[in-house]
Parts: structure tokens; sequence; C-alpha cells
């Protein structure tokens, strides 16, 4: 039995430590162990106070002193429990709590703890069993239902997490944890205002609160807030400035912003502190890209490929469409990628929908606005059959309405702005509006939200136009395809089954306006004479090799000039610097930047020919210039987007600009740019096939693309196993 002196002593450094007035505690508590050296709370108490000062091993053996002494106290064996479960020793602290439990089974705080290391096991259904236990014993117990509600938000049962928040914060106010979970919920359920209101209140409560500050930057960065943003991560700097998480999002927020070096410094600053750290290498690396520095490139492009042949979780999707034309490794990478971000979400397996009067299609997108895909699909929309078809938009991401919304908007029987709900919900909303077929026309390009088809929203779910890849996902059961961009010896690139179009898969819309006001070459910064050749692509797709080969066309075609898309500044300077350095006067490329589209279109009268880039070929780009007569040359290579353009000039009757080496490519360009015939020959002939060629016939691309869906709508009726669909081609 301890002295009073002893219980004082006790009492007064509990005091001490509840109010973080550690150094004073451990005077208190040695005062105790030299009157009584094996007092069992002192040592306890001490064990507690290193696992605050982080000194785990000194936790442990202080504790285990204690234990030594006292081997019935449930006490030190749940203190013992916290500290493996600090070391991530959570199956050694589940036998602690156990321990615990058996020698004081009403000991409610035991019951909690356990639950929170059965969470870090990823074993939440239990945990709940064990909050339970510890809510039954204490039902004041705030802590154990703030805790049960992570456990309710790790099982995405977000209702029942926010009835525990708020049950928590009944009962503690103070508690700042219970706020930050239920930010992170309204935030998943994109109610962004109610997430920063809880984040403010969790800051409120702990001003270094480093979560709930990430969250919050989060927030404002989603909202194109981009001060904000960068004060909340810079305020996490300031009290932990190796804190990866703000390094990494102050990245995002200057690429976002195109202010590419200061991106560069912030993913330097977070691969020096972890260069494992899942994707980062991969952003990087884009990043370097986009600015056309290229200064350890070759070597990163190496490391980069080996790391995802080894499974690393390391490139992003653009990262080897970009830089490798190899189709296996693409899709490696892609899967590695698409994996990570599926975790363990499962598709709803969905019953088979009654055959209506008309098959419902889905168009998930948020480009439906003034935006290269919007000029590409608006055409569809309006020649879909709506005998046979009802179209329901599907639109997402915080764009204002313009012309081009407005335009789409009249296509759709109905046009539902989802941002503001979760993919869980959207997907949802679709399989309760039975849709028969979803089309993904987002992909992973900005914005992308696939998370909605990897919780399901058709029995049909489709890949198509703005990604040039496989999906890598199981959920999406077909890509859009021609036999030019995936032949049938390149299925293996993709995870998807393919639907065939007979011509090119890419839909074009004829209605796009060519401004009649073409402006002088010399307003447009070109030299008045010589041959213009061109490539609009955006920075990041020009790697290396593609500027070697058009130094050597360039440097062969006297007075010639290259004129390019002007993405930033960086890249500018940067491909300056590299043309001086292959013995080219800089100013022969010339830089262009951004015109409206009417307008943009009509200035590619004033070029030659345009250069495609790979292994990541011009898009839209192409088909812009192709629309305004303009021949595109182009390298195929095996990889989805490495074979775009070929596709593209095949369906307008000019295969003869697709080659498939690069010397065939740098010869045909000097050819073409010094042979005056025979590119008026190449001209003439795009002239006549605009409109007529199937590149530009959206009707009959519209009634081949429904051909298409009616024909993967009856296999899925028929309970047929998924195959490739050939579109007028002979079938198996």
């Amino acid at each position: 039995m301890s002295s009073p002196q002893t219980i004082q002593l006790l009492q007064k450094a509990v005091q001490e430590i509840q109010a973080n007035e550690l150094e004073s505690a451990k005077l208190h508590l040695k005062a105790v162990l030299s009157k009584e050296r094996s007092q069992p709370d002192a040592l306890r108490f001490l064990g507690i106070i290193a696992g605050l000062q982080k000194d785990w091993t000194q936790a442990l053996e202080l504790i285990d002193q204690a234990i030594a002494v006292s081997p019935e106290n449930g006490l030190a064996y749940s203190n013992r429990g916290n500290v493996l479960s600090e070391l991530k020793r959570h199956e050694e602290a589940l036998t602690c709590y156990e321990k615990a439990i058996s020698l004081q089974p009403d000991y409610a705080e035991a019951y909690s703890n356990q639950g929170n290391a059965l969470q870090a096991l990823g074993r939440f259904e239990e945990a709940l069993i064990c909050y339970e236990k510890a809510i039954s014993l204490q039902p004041d117990y705030a802590e154990a239902y703030s805790n049960q509600g992570n456990a309710f938000l790790a099982l995405s049962r977000y209702q029942a997490a926010l009835a525990c928040y708020e049950k928590t914060v009944l009962l503690d106010a103070n508690n700042a944890k219970a706020f930050y979970g239920a930010a992170i919920i309204f935030d998943l359920q994109k109610k962004y205002d109610y997430s920063l209101g809880c984040c403010n209140q969790a800051l409120k409560i702990q001003p270094h609160y480093l979560e709930a500050l990430a969250l919050r930057g989060t927030i404002y960065f989603r909202a194109k807030d981009y001060e904000q943003a960068l004060t909340n991560f810079d305020e996490i700097l300031l009290i932990h400035p190796q804190s990866i998480q703000a390094w990494l999002s102050k990245g995002d927020i200057y690429a976002e912003t195109k202010q590419f070096e200061k991106a560069d410094e912030a993913f330097k600053k977070a691969l020096v502190i972890d260069p494992t750290k899942d994707f980062l290498f991969g952003l990087s690396i884009q990043n370097q890209i986009q600015m056309c520095q290229w200064t350890d490139l070759t070597n990163q492009v190496k490391d980069l490929v080996h790391r995802v042949r080894d499974g690393e979780k390391v490139a992003i999707p653009y990262n080897l469409i970009s830089l490798v034309d190899d189709k296996s490794l693409i899709r490696c990478s892609i899967e590695i990628y698409a994996q990570a971000m599926r975790g363990n979400i499962e598709r709803v397996k969905q019953e088979k929908i009654s055959p209506k009067k008309k098959i419902r299609l889905g168009y998930f997108s948020a480009d439906f606005h003034n935006h290269p895909t919007a000029y590409l699909v608006a055409e569809l929309f309006e020649c879909h059959d709506k005998e046979k078809f009802e179209l329901f938009g599907f639109v997402f991401g915080r764009n204002a309405p313009d012309e081009m919304r407005n335009r789409l908007e009249k296509s759709f029987d109905q046009f539902l702005d989802v941002e503001d709900r979760s993919d869980e919900e959207i997907a949802q909303l679709a399989r309760e509006m039975h849709i028969d077929i979803a089309i993904d026309l987002k992909g992973f390009t900005k914005e992308a939200r696939p998370k909605i088809f990897m919780y399901g929203a058709a029995p049909i779910q489709i890949s198509y136009l703005a990604f040039p890849g496989t999906m890598g996902l199981p959920c999406f059961d077909y890509v859009i395809a021609d036999p030019i961009l995936i032949p049938e010896k390149h299925q293996d690139g993709m995870v998807e089954k393919i639907i065939y179009m007979p011509d090119s898969y890419q839909v074009n819309d004829r209605s796009r306006k060519i401004s009649p006001l073409i402006k002088s070459r010399k307003e447009l910064g070109l030299p008045e004479s010589g041959f213009v050749f061109c490539c609009f692509n955006n920075n990041y797709k020009i790697t290396p090799a593609v500027l070697d080969g058009w130094v050597k066309i360039l440097l062969a075609v006297e007075g010639s000039v290259l004129w390019l898309y002007e993405d930033n500044p960086i890249a500018v300077a940067n491909l300056k610097q590299e043309a001086l350095t292959r013995g080219l006067d800089a100013g022969r490329f010339i830089f262009a930047g951004r015109m409206d589209s009417a307008d943009h279109l009509a200035r590619y009268k004033n070029a030659n020919l345009f250069l495609d880039t790979t292994p990541c070929n011009a898009h839209t780009t192409a088909s812009d210039a192709l629309w305004a007569g303009l021949p595109v040359l182009t390298l195929a290579g095996e990889s989805f987007g490495a074979r775009v353009a070929a596709s593209l000039n095949n369906a307008v009757g000019l295969s003869g600009l697709t080659v498939e080496t690069q010397e065939e490519y740098e010869a045909l360009a000097i050819q073409l740019a010094t042979s005056p015939s025979r590119l008026k020959e190449l001209k003439d002939r795009l002239e006549r096939n605009l409109l007529t060629a199937p590149l530009f016939d959206t009707p009959l691309f519209t009634k081949n693309l429904e051909a298409g869906y009616i024909e993967a709508y009856e296999r899925h009726q028929q309970n047929m196993p998924l195959d490739h669909i050939y579109i007028d081609a002979p079938k198996g």
C-alpha cells in the first residue's frame, strides 16, 4: 500500500501529464521511485511520458517493469498495447488489450484501444464490436464514439459515421478528430462548404492539426482558390517542413497554374523526403516534360520503365504514353495506377434491365463546355437516332456554362449537373435511371472521375475518346477503336474488349466554323516566304527524338520554319536552347499562343505541312489541321497514342502520310517541302475529301457507333460473354 505522500505525488504527476508539463511530472515520479523503487504506477506513468516523447524503447522498458511488479494491472497492459500500436506492431498490441480486458472486464478504454488496433489491421467490423462494448460500459465515452465513426467511415457507411461524430461532439465539443472525420465525409460527398466548416472548427480547437489543414487546402484547390490553398500548405510546412503531402500538393497547385518551375522545386523536395512515394516520380517527370526540360530525361525514363516492370506505383497514366511506344508496358503502368485508385471498390452487380422501347445512353464528362472534346462530340449527340436511343448527359467539373454547353444540352433528353454528388452517388443515380450503356468521355484526363464506373453506373460501360489507352480496369467492358488504331495483333495492349468502327474511331463536328478573316503570315509572326512546318501539339508531347528529327528536316529545307504551340515560356526557352544545341538557329522556331476556335482553325491556312509527334500523336489537334485543309504527316507506332493520327489520315484518304520509321518521316517531310506539286496534290485531295470521307461524315459515324451500342446491348441481354465487336466487318 503506497503512502499518502506517494499518492499525492502520483496525483500531481497525472495532472501535469494532462497539462503536458512532462518534465515536471517526471520529477515527481522520480521522487516517488526514490522512496519506493518499484512503485508500479510511477513506472507506468514514466512509460506513458516516454511514449508521449516518442521514446518507444524506453516506454516499453518502463511499462514492462511496471507489469513485472504488478502483473494483474490491466491498465499497464493497455498502455503497453498503445506503445506497440504506435510502433505499428498491431497484432502484439491486440494481445496486450486482450490481457487488459481479461484482468479488467469493465475496462472501456481497453476495448476502444482494441478496436483501434483492429482498424489498423483493416478488421473494421470486429473493431465496431469493440467500440460498442466500450460504449455500453461507458455511455459518455466520446473518444469511443469518434473511433466508431472512423470505422464506419472506412467501411463507407457515411451516415452511421456522421451520427457517431455528432454524438462525439455532443459529449465533447472540443473533439477536433470528430470534426475532421465529418469533414472527410462531407468532402467525399462533394459538400465542400460543410467540409470546410468542419475543418475550420477542427482547426479552431487544434490550430496545428495537419490533416485538417491539408484537407482545407485541398478543398480550396478544388474550388480553384489557389492562393488560399497555398496558404494552408505553407502553414503545414511551417509546422512540419518534411510533410511530403504538403510539398506534393504545392506542386500540384503550381502545375495547375502553369508555374512549372515552382512545381518542379516542390516535387523535388517531396522526392528527397520520400523517393518511393506512390506516383510521385512519374508526376515529377510529367511536370518536367511540360517545360521540355530534358536534362536527365533519358536516365529518368529508364528508371521509370524499370520500376514499372517491377510493379511499383510510380507512373501516372500519361507518363509512358508520352515517352515510350510499348503497348504492354503502358498497359502495365495504367493497371498499376488504376488498381491503386480502385482500392477495395467493387462494381455493383446489377440485375438485367428489362428491355425498353429505347436504349438509354449515359454520357459522362467534365468537358461539356468550350473544350476540345466538346468540339468533337457536339454533332454526334445531335445525330443520334432519338427513336432508338434516349440520351442522358451527366456533367461534372467546375466550369461555367457557355455557348457550347447550351448547344450540347439541347441534344439530351436529360442533362444532369452532378458535380456536387460523390462518385458512388452518381453511379447509383445512373442505375436508378436505368441507364443501359454508360460512356466515359474522360478516362484519366483532368477532372476525370473513373470511380463512377468502378462503382458501376450501367450494365455496359464503355471508354471513349478522351484517353489514348486502356483504362486498366475490369469495370470497363469496351473501348471504341478502329482497325488502324488497334490492329488485332495489338489487342493485348487493352484490358477492354474493342468495338471496332469501320473507319476512324474519332467523331468530328462538321459545323465547326473557320474564321473567314485569315490573318497574314506577318500578323502571325511568320516569315512572309519560305516553307512553314507546323505542330500545335501540347509541348509535353515533344521528345528529344522528335526534336532531333525536326531539326534535320529544317536544316535540309532552306528558309523553312517550324510553327509551334506556346504552352509556357519555360518550354519556349528550353526548345530554343535545344535547337541551338543541335546547330539550328533558334529563330526558326516560331511560337503561337491560344486563339478562339474559329481563328485558330483559320491560322492553319498559313502553314504548309503539319508534323506530328510520336509516341503521343496529335488527337483533336490533328483533326483540326485536317478540317482546316492542312495535311498531317505522322509516324505510327504500336501503342494507342502513337496511332491516332494514322487512324485519322486513313479515314480522310491520306494514308500515304502515315509512315512507319523515323527515316521515312524525315525523308517524306523534306520531299513534300521541296516538291510543291506533290504537296498541292495532297492538299487538293484533302479538300475534295473533307465532306465525303468518313472522318467528317458524322451521320455515318453515328450510325456505325449506334450499331456497336446495339450489338453490345443485345449481347448483354442474351447473356453472351464479352467479345470484340466489328461494325461492317466479318465477325470471328
